[in-house]
């Protein structure tokens, strides 16, 4: 079986191994998502049109003007990007997202580069609770290393926009083999999961949210 992985992916397969097999082995399930994400995929659009095109900002993210306005000076002499998608093969070395050979992908939600410095800045838009996450920021950053030969530095960056606060972590590029490991230690749970056939319930405070509650035994309503 030809699998897939993002940030998200990793996590779904952590929080619950049996959802994960419901929804991205045997596809029975689709997520449709909640109020909150819809919420939060509003917001991500309003930024991108704003980033990408200088489109106004809906009523709704009006608040975050004065921030869009900051990453436009911060730019000055560099990229600033909306919306990267960005994909490795399993050799780690980038492909297209719809590639036959796409393995791992991942999409930032603001791209900060600057050649000469050889730096990149990762911002990704949150709007839920303040709950960071270090293995997101590592693999922006990772992505960035891989596709931006030039750059040795990536600033990463969760912001939280219900309260205006910013997690950041700096990565170099000479860290990136401990990081890969790090990672590919994730990666290689689920392939043994899929080996075995063994996908182990953790029901939890997220099993009223998950679209296979209706399908799993162990879900906690």
């Amino acid at each position: 079986m030809n699998l897939t992985h993002s940030f998200s992916a990793l996590k779904m397969y952590e929080n619950c191994p049996r959802r994960y097999m419901h929804q991205r082995i045997n596809k029975e399930v689709k997520d449709e998502g909640s109020d909150a994400s819809k919420y939060g995929e509003r917001i991500h659009e309003a930024l991108e049109l704003r980033i990408r095109d200088k489109s106004p900002l809906t009523d709704e993210t009006q608040k975050y003007e004065p921030l869009c306005t900051a990453l436009e000076q911060e730019a000055k002499g560099g990229k600033l990007l909306a919306e990267q998608k960005m994909t490795l093969n399993k050799n780690l070395m980038p492909t297209e997202w719809f590639a036959p050979d796409a393995w791992f992908r991942s999409i930032l939600d603001v791209l900060m580069i600057h050649e000469s410095q050889k730096k990149a800045f990762v911002l990704d838009w949150k709007t839920g609770k303040r709950r960071p996450d270090f293995t997101q920021m590592e693999i922006f950053a990772l992505q960035v290393f891989k596709h931006y030969p030039e750059v040795d530095s990536v600033t990463s960056a969760l912001v939280w926009l219900r309260d205006y606060k910013m997690d950041t972590q700096v990565y170099k590029r000479e860290q990136s083999n401990e990081m890969w490991a790090r990672i590919m230690a994730r990666v290689n749970r689920i392939y043994e999961s899929l080996e075995h056939d063994t996908w182990p319930p953790k029901p939890s405070g997220l099993c009223p949210w998950c679209p296979a509650k209706h399908i799993c035994d162990y879900a906690q309503l």
